[in-house]
């Protein structure tokens, strides 16, 4: 028997390369050791535990999921098996139906050899990979299957889940002005599964593909707008009709916008976000509290402030009345209600909302990750006239610039960086310098 490979467990949840790193014998060493690791460690009721499981579209989920349930059927559980899934699914489903627990297999934003398992309580709190690596000895050790203790059912909860999302977006009242619109949705199958039940009851002109296709194909199909969503379908990405992305802090931007005039007047929002966003949100006397990235720390956020609107750069958005989550298909519907009332393109009102020069996030693989301290100590050194914030990796503001330096926690050795500036000039400066101290490591 082979040892589960410590590289899986990280900050968010479990991640790592099918079958070498993540394969059928250690989701089912999961599924058997977790919850009775949980329950000993008080996260979880002493009792006979309720337990939804699902999975994304990739191909190896469907082994996956049967080693978890065989895991997970050891013990004295219910388990639902929800099928194929997205992860705001699931935190809905643990919601609705009082699970003490969820799991669904997913590499997330990763290509398809990735895959992972990501796990939240009856609060949606998210077990962390890095608290679960105290417990690799006792994942490690030898386990006999025996009887069958627990009990598994099947069902599917499409239906329910569509009417939940136009019910709480209230999007019927739109309904007329966005069956003008024609939308390409670049999705894999659990969130298409949704989409067109969605799709149906309002009788929405959307496209569907399932990978990327190159921008001339977009141009060809005279799209208004192209919306993606990742692997678990918690994030989405806009671009423009001519295939280019929309920031993301733009389409926070958008929200804000729509949200003005709602309560209680708080935004959640990333250290990476543009000042052009944050400077909006103040604008319509909202209280700005930050967050490092990542949708634990960002569902703690919204939750212990009670926020309305969470925002982070990175495609995630979360909502007051999505369960303080975050959800791409209704961050979707709500992108849909602000365009509704709205008589520019997309492209012309993302125009209006950024100032000055705001660049996408440029990545930076580091040869040496032991050098990646160092590299921020030189950074901070170089700016140190500025104001400068290390709660989520190094963020420096000045009046003419402002960038954010972190490190991933999804993809080691790597460094994310965004970066804006008031004009082209003095943001390619600060770029130069920035990239002399990664490269020179």
């Amino acid at each position: 028997m082979e040892t589960i490979s410590q590289k899986i467990f990280l900050t968010y949840d479990i991640r790592g390369r099918y079958p070498k790193e993540i394969n059928g014998d250690v989701l089912w060493r999961l599924g058997y050791n977790l919850p009775l690791i949980l329950q000993k460690q008080k996260k979880l009721p002493h009792r006979r535990l309720k337990i939804v499981v699902g999975r994304d579209s990739r191909p190896s989920g469907a082994v996956l999921i049967k080693n978890l349930i065989q895991g997970l059927l050891q013990n004295n559980v219910e388990v639902v098996d929800a099928g194929v899934i997205t992860a705001p699914m699931l935190y809905f489903l643990i919601k609705k139906y009082h699970f003490d627990l969820g799991f669904i297999i997913t590499g997330s934003h990763l290509s398809e050899n990735y895959t992972g398992l990501k796990i939240y309580t009856q609060e949606l709190n998210a077990i962390s990979g890095n608290w679960l690596l105290q417990f690799i000895d006792i994942l490690n050790r030898p386990a006999t299957v025996g009887l069958t203790k627990g009990k598994l059912a099947r069902k599917n909860f499409l239906n329910d889940y569509s009417q939940f999302l136009l019910q709480k977006t209230q999007i019927e009242k739109k309904q007329k002005a966005l069956q003008q619109k024609n939308i390409l949705v670049c999705c894999p199958k659990a969130s298409q599964l949704i989409l067109e039940i969605v799709k149906k009851e309002l009788k929405l002109n959307l496209q569907f593909v399932h990978r990327p296709i190159p921008k001339r194909l977009i141009r060809e199909r005279k799209c208004d707008f192209v919306v993606q969503f990742d692997s678990d379908g918690d994030r989405m990405y806009v671009f423009n009709q001519k295939g280019e992305q929309i920031l993301g802090d733009v389409i926070g931007a958008f929200f804000v916008e729509l949200m003005k005039n709602k309560t209680p007047k708080k935004t959640i929002v990333d250290y990476r976000c543009g000042r052009f966003l944050i400077n909006l949100a103040r604008h319509y006397h909202f209280r700005i509290i930050y967050s490092p990235a990542g949708h634990g720390f960002f569902k703690q956020a919204m939750r212990k402030n009670k926020a309305l609107l969470g925002i982070e750069k990175s495609g995630h958005y979360y909502w007051k009345d999505f369960f303080f989550a975050d959800s791409g298909i209704f961050s979707f519907l709500m992108l849909l209600k602000f365009l509704a009332s709205e008589k520019e393109n997309i492209d012309e009102l993302a125009r209006q909302f950024v100032k000055g020069v705001v660049l996408p996030e440029i990545n930076f693989k580091v040869k040496n990750p032991n050098q990646i301290g160092k590299i921020f100590q030189k950074i901070e050194k170089i700016f140190a006239k500025a104001k400068i914030n290390k709660s989520d990796g190094l963020t420096v503001w000045s009046k003419d610039f402002k960038f954010n330096l972190r490190a991933s926690q999804t993809e080691p050795g790597t460094l994310r960086l965004n970066i804006e500036a008031i004009n082209e000039t003095v943001l390619q400066e600060t770029l130069s310098t920035i990239k002399k101290i990664i490269n020179h490591q």
